[in-house]
């Protein structure tokens, strides 16, 4: 089987997936959000701000976009140039790094006073996080084109997931599905391209780092309680900023460190006629 035969089937498959996904997730109930999900468990007052753990760690998030942005968009060494094949690839990863900046004001607001209302803010931002990765990752994997024309209608799937379940909150009927699937569907299909897929740039791994990272945030998250308790300094949901904020920091530093295979191909096959 050829590559071009090879991506075919692949790209076939995970279709496939998104589809039995979808149909799946028609036929589950409708999930409301839980209210318990907005007691945290620290809850302490500093220097004025209340829950302040998990408001000021928000700022991780702030410091880990502006590093990714300054990476993209270095004025002194034309680094936006360098990073890619095609100056157009940074446009997902613009909006990743952006929306990292968006997330730590939106987490800030969130856990000032949490609660159905402020957590839209909270979720907003990380719907484009979502959806830039999923773009990025087929961008570099399948089709640079693809890639490009999916980024919109991504980020609007993950605008409106968020909508649609305040929207059915506010109706009394909460229904979470369609945001769940935006925030974890692409996390399977982005390891799945990792397996099966042959990347265009080098340091690709670290794509299977960030959904690792990701993963263990979500687990600090689910044990916020448990992990505060054991020690009484730092809550879960504290730890899982600063992981996020770290997976976010290694897409940085893979920007920072890697080089085009293709590029590298081609001047191996220059260097080879001589």
């Amino acid at each position: 089987m050829n590559t071009r035969e090879n991506l075919r089937l692949h790209t076939r498959i995970m279709l496939g997936l998104t589809l039995l996904c979808a149909v799946v997730l028609f036929f589950v109930p409708a999930i409301p959000q839980p209210l318990a999900y907005h007691q945290f468990a620290d809850r302490r007052t500093l220097i004025g701000i209340p829950n302040f753990l998990d408001v000021v760690s928000g700022t991780l998030f702030l410091a880990a976009g502006l590093y990714g942005l300054k990476l993209l968009f270095d004025p002194r060494n034309g680094r936006q140039r360098a990073l890619f094949e095609a100056r157009q690839e940074s446009i997902a990863y613009t909006q990743f790094f952006a929306a990292s900046l968006l997330t730590c004001f939106g987490s800030g607001y969130y856990h000032l006073a949490p609660d159905n209302a402020s957590l839209v803010w909270d979720r907003l931002p990380m719907t484009l996080m979502f959806a830039s990765l999923l773009s990025i990752v087929i961008s570099e994997r399948i089709s640079q084109r693809a890639g490009l024309i999916l980024l919109p209608f991504l980020t609007l799937l993950g605008i409106f997931s968020v909508y649609h379940w305040h929207q059915t909150e506010l109706a009394g009927a909460g229904d979470l599905r369609l945001y769940l699937l935006v925030q974890f569907f692409p996390a399977i299909l982005i390891l799945y391209m990792i397996f099966f897929l042959r990347p265009r740039y080098s340091r690709a791994n670290r794509f299977g780092w960030i959904i690792a990272i990701y993963a263990l945030a979500k687990v600090a998250e689910f044990f916020d309680r448990e992990i505060f308790e054991l020690q009484q300094w730092v809550s879960g949901h504290t730890i899982k900023h600063m992981l996020a904020a770290v997976a976010i920091s290694v897409l940085a530093g893979m920007l920072r460190c890697r080089i085009s295979i293709n590029r590298v191909q081609n001047a191996k096959n220059e260097l080879d006629r001589y």
